[in-house]
């Protein structure tokens, strides 16, 4: 039997920097900060610790714990040093830190005096420089296009009532009273996509990484190639195959791409698929990763949030278009390979089903756990915590995949980083 190794994605093929050890440390507990921070508020430990915040300290708790690592994360451009962290960015880091700590300590006093319509003139100040380093970040981790359309959406109070916006005219107001908004109230900064993140979206990563660390990206490229490896046009099957598994526990189409489509294309090229062709099939099985269950794109969730349903209710609704996509992907790719002539890995070279299975039985084992738990007994915030418990107590009692202390540092380094 051959295995597959599946290639581990680093920093090297990403944006963002091969930090130093105590920079990684820093990413690190801030993740672990953040978890625990989330696991307090899922499972209401507030009521046996004595101390329960309103929820808002909570979402300016995240922004601070996770927004100011962008800046450690990313390079400014593309010639900013990618091996270390210049001064400039450390104290774009600090102020945005401290920022959002003075907001999380000072949350109550920020509702009750409504800062958000009448804030002192240090807060409006303070709030200006965290919206412009806001918009900073957004260019940094999610690109210029990105910066462009949140950058115009944020400034619109500020521009609405030009004449040229006829019916799409607002009353206009202040910079400061714009960044005022932003930041103390409850529907920009701390609106909808950090609630969702925070109340849903870190759990379901934080298993989407457990899986891929013990080894959940190898065991189903493995499985993809032993069921359809050898069948006409095999490899292109196989990437549907493996993304749409991959999809359905990281809702990335880029960790998708990285991980199985750096074994599927170049098996595909060697098949007879044209380098473009083979890079498409890739891209858009990896794509439609975003739409299977149950760990869905991220904006499966801010819908679920802004529709005020379940997130099961989304992932349910969800289930047909997604088996429809790739079904539609793999009966094109079977009538390309019919046509073209195109065959399948000879099965010597392909691992073996029953080997595989009995080498990752407890992956799938884990995915049925998250199932269960999200779907038969409604638990959207808790299951993946339980879930990410059970896969990495399971993954202990395999030798060979057993983590020691730098594994756990390693997954703490690796949710900090797609927590961002």
């Amino acid at each position: 039997m051959k295995q597959i190794d599946e290639p581990q994605p680093d920093a090297e093929i990403s944006r963002q920097r091969n930090l130093p050890a105590g920079w990684r440390a820093v990413v690190a507990i801030a993740a672990l900060a953040a978890t625990m921070m989330v696991v307090y508020m899922a499972f209401n430990l507030g009521l046996y610790a004595g101390y329960i915040p309103i929820q808002a300290v909570y979402f300016y708790a995240a922004l601070t714990l996770l927004c100011p690592l962008a800046f450690i994360l990313f390079p400014a451009h593309s010639r900013a040093p990618k091996d270390r962290v210049p001064w400039y960015d450390v104290i774009l880091f600090v102020v945005f830190f401290g920022a959002g700590v003075i907001c999380t300590l000072k949350t109550r006093t920020i509702f009750d005096y409504g800062w958000d319509y009448l804030a002192p003139d240090w807060a409006l100040w303070m709030a200006l420089a965290v919206w412009v380093l806001m918009l900073e970040a957004t260019r940094r981790s999610a690109g210029l296009a990105v910066f462009i359309v949140v950058g115009i959406a944020s400034l619109y109070p500020w521009f609405g009532g030009a004449a040229f916006l006829g019916i799409f005219q607002v009353p206009t107001t202040s910079l400061l009273q714009t960044a005022q908004y932003h930041l103390y109230g409850s529907e920009s900064l701390i609106g909808v996509p950090l609630q969702a993140l925070v109340n849903i979206v870190i759990g379901f990563l934080l298993f989407g990484v457990a899986l891929q660390r013990t080894g959940a990206g190898e065991f189903f490229i493995n499985l993809s190639f032993a069921l359809l490896g050898g069948t006409r046009g095999g490899p292109a099957k196989v990437a549907i195959l493996s993304s749409g598994l991959m999809g359905s526990i990281s809702g990335s189409p880029v960790t998708n791409v990285v991980t199985t489509g750096s074994m599927t294309i170049p098996a595909m090229r060697k098949v007879g698929f044209p380098a473009v062709t083979a890079g498409a099939i890739e891209a858009c099985a990896s794509t439609g990763g975003v739409l299977m269950p149950p760990v869905m794109g991220a904006t499966a969730f801010i819908m679920a949030t802004y529709l005020e349903i379940s997130y099961q209710t989304v992932a349910l609704a969800a289930i047909i278009p997604s088996f429809l996509f790739f079904l539609g992907l793999f009966l094109q790719i079977d009538a390309m390979a019919a046509r073209q002539g195109l065959t399948g890995i000879a099965r010597k070279d392909l691992p073996k089903i029953g080997a595989v299975l009995r080498d990752g039985w407890y992956f799938l084992l884990a995915l049925a756990l998250l199932i269960w738990l999200l779907f038969f007994l409604k638990q959207e915030s808790r299951a993946p915590f339980f879930a990410t418990l059970a896969l990495i107590a399971l993954n202990q009692l395999d030798a060979t995949r057993r983590w020691g202390f730098q594994d756990l540092a390693d997954f703490a380094v690796a949710c900090g980083r797609l927590f961002v």
